[in-house]
């Protein structure tokens, strides 16, 4: 048994894992093969190496993806991401011919020592709330609730496109200058304990073209500015690897008018129906009430509720 990084060639098997293992997520987000086989070959390409690399060197690594292999064949996974203070674990699935063998307990170890070693204090993770087996590991892994979210999912998006208002409530294109009020936005929400695991910058707002170029993703944004300058955002995702487009948990300041939310999603909407995408999923945790209910008012209805859960890396 060997844990080592992810391979090109492991693309294919890792896909079949990924859609045997999250059915329920699968039902909702529908990733397509080759749009997904595309992705793995552009991260290794010979560019994006070299980029990964360098990025590594400064203390600002993009992502490790651990892989168990067995006599040759891959049977476990994880991803591993690097926010600004915390490991974030994705995907952790082992085939059902090899479970209860400690396999996602070594992965999720070598997520935990590799999260410590790039200098971040704390470990996160995401797990259904339906998922008993794997939040029963969790605890006793010493991981505990942070917060809760919810996958919102619209199945007709071509209706936001025939309600929606481009333009009628002060909506723009968002431009990059926008992200430091909007990240002012969300941390006067957000709980302090979710804040110190999971700091929001303008950043994550404004996004990373160089991210876009490799997933082949095109993305548009827009806020609702009053005058002062902008008040609310939403942007939205449409990527070859996926059947869903998605949408950003909405920022809605508390000036806002649930109307005005509301434009603002369906303007959003219509730009994913444009591209047909068959259905538009969106993630808002629990904290974002205004985000929440500017969907809902749009048409999106709950689909799979989540728990974030968080440990100490060292």
């Amino acid at each position: 048994m060997t844990i080592r990084d992810l391979r090109a060639s492991d693309s294919p098997r890792l896909l079949e894992l990924l859609r045997r293992e999250f059915p329920e997520e699968e039902r909702i987000i529908g990733t397509r093969p080759e749009g997904f086989g595309d992705i793995v070959r552009r991260v290794f390409r010979w560019d994006a190496r070299i980029v990964l690399g360098v990025l590594r060197l400064f203390g600002r690594p993009v992502y490790r993806f651990f892989v168990v292999e067995m006599d040759g064949r891959l049977i476990a996974m994880t991803l591993l991401t690097f926010p600004a203070r915390a490991g974030y674990v994705s995907m952790v699935a082992v085939d059902p011919a090899y479970r209860r063998r400690g396999f996602a307990r070594q992965l999720l170890e070598r997520s935990r020592v590799a999260t410590a070693a790039h200098g971040r204090p704390y470990v996160a993770l995401d797990v259904l709330t339906s998922n008993t087996p794997a939040r029963t590991l969790y605890a006793s892994l010493g991981y505990r609730r942070l917060r809760t979210a919810t996958y919102l999912v619209h199945e007709r998006p071509v209706l936001l496109s025939a309600r929606s208002q481009p333009g009628a409530v002060g909506i723009r294109p968002f431009e990059r200058e926008d992200a430091i009020p909007l990240a002012r936005i969300v941390r006067a929400e957000k709980p302090p304990e979710v804040e110190a695991v999971l700091p929001t910058s303008p950043h994550d707002i404004s996004g990373s073209a160089w991210a876009a170029r490799i997933l082949r993703s095109t993305s548009a944004a827009w806020v609702v500015d009053d005058g002062t300058g902008p008040v609310a955002w939403v942007a939205a995702i449409d990527s070859p690897a996926t059947e869903a487009a998605h949408l950003s948990a909405p920022i809605i300041g508390p000036s806002v008018a649930p109307e005005d939310a509301r434009v603002l999603v369906e303007t959003a909407g219509a730009w994913c129906a444009a591209r047909r995408a068959p259905r538009v999923t969106a993630l808002v945790p629990e904290e974002n009430r205004r985000g929440r209910a500017a969907l809902e008012t749009a048409g999106f209805r709950d689909a799979l509720s989540l728990e974030t859960l968080y440990r100490r890396s060292a």
